[in-house]
């Protein structure tokens, strides 16, 4: 994997953190999160106004990926209702890339060689492991059920899919435009389900609480996504597809740094599993 490629995604990992940090401390989360979401999308108009213009083939794409971005927005909701967060978190990142790697080599013709399968190997079972450190440290089996273990698998299979979407789609055109108008219709498209859940006047309370926070984490958000979508121009998506994910390690360190949240020894090695796995697919991916 080229070095470039390898420095976006991991800074777009850093910044993922730091925005789902911020978003953690939120009261109503999903309505917090609604807005940075919305918010970003106007601060980054500019790159739709004033960039490339996008070619007429690749709206079926960004309808596409907006469609499975409320997918997911939903079913994440869903999940987390239903079922424990340290089960559904683990297992949604967890499966995710080994989803995703199945439809790049369907739909990209993307084949890693053997050893970038093996560092996709190990970078997987790390998610596993530092997305599970709360389960396994509890020493109880977390509560599922036959619609939690649905709903999760539903946000995995929504990830993989808007991943190879929007890896097809940045072969031929900017991701920049792109990023914000598929982010701008995930917008428009779970506006209806948010203003169910919560009422219109719960959207205006937390918007006047909270403006300033939603404002920097709606440039983060939006930011991240451009970094990502670059770096999916420059190397294979199956292999960036799971590295973004390193971001699960980065948010563990920022809750133990700032959050008081316990790090432990499962942690450490799952992030050494992780950074193992990155090694490999950068070096013979």
């Amino acid at each position: 994997m080229p070095l470039s490629a390898l420095g976006l995604l991991l800074l777009a990992a850093v910044l993922h953190a730091l925005w789902n940090l911020l978003v953690k401390r939120a009261g109503e989360k999903q309505i917090f999160t609604w807005w940075a979401l919305a918010v970003g999308v106007v601060c980054f108009s500019p790159l739709v106004v004033f960039g490339t213009a996008l070619p007429g083939r690749a709206w079926p794409y960004i309808l596409g990926s907006a469609a499975m971005e409320a997918v997911y927005f939903i079913a994440l909701t869903l999940a987390y209702k239903l079922g424990d967060f340290s089960l559904v978190y683990p297992l949604a990142r967890g499966m995710a890339p080994a989803l995703l790697a199945v439809w790049a080599a369907l739909f990209l013709g993307e084949r890693p060689t053997p050893l970038g399968l093996v560092g996709l190997g190990i970078l997987l079972v790390g998610l596993l492991v530092v997305g599970s450190g709360a389960w396994w440290s509890q020493r109880k089996v977390a509560a599922v059920s036959k619609l939690a273990l649905g709903a999760t698998l539903l946000v995995a299979f929504s990830i993989s899919v808007y991943t190879v979407i929007d890896g097809a789609a940045v072969r031929f055109t900017d991701p920049s435009p792109y990023t914000v108008v598929v982010l701008g219709l995930s917008a428009v498209f779970t506006a209806p389900a948010v203003l169910a859940r919560y009422g219109q006047k719960a959207m205006l309370a937390e918007w006047r609480a909270n403006w300033p926070r939603i404002l920097l984490v709606g440039v983060l958000m939006m930011l991240t996504f451009v970094l990502v979508l670059h770096a999916y121009t420059l190397a294979q998506v199956n292999y960036a597809g799971a590295i973004r994910e390193v971001s699960v390690v980065f948010g563990a360190l920022a809750g133990w740094l700032w959050l008081n949240e316990g790090f432990g020894v499962q942690r450490a090695i799952g992030a050494a599993l992780i950074f193992a796995g990155i090694l490999v697919i950068a070096v013979a991916g």
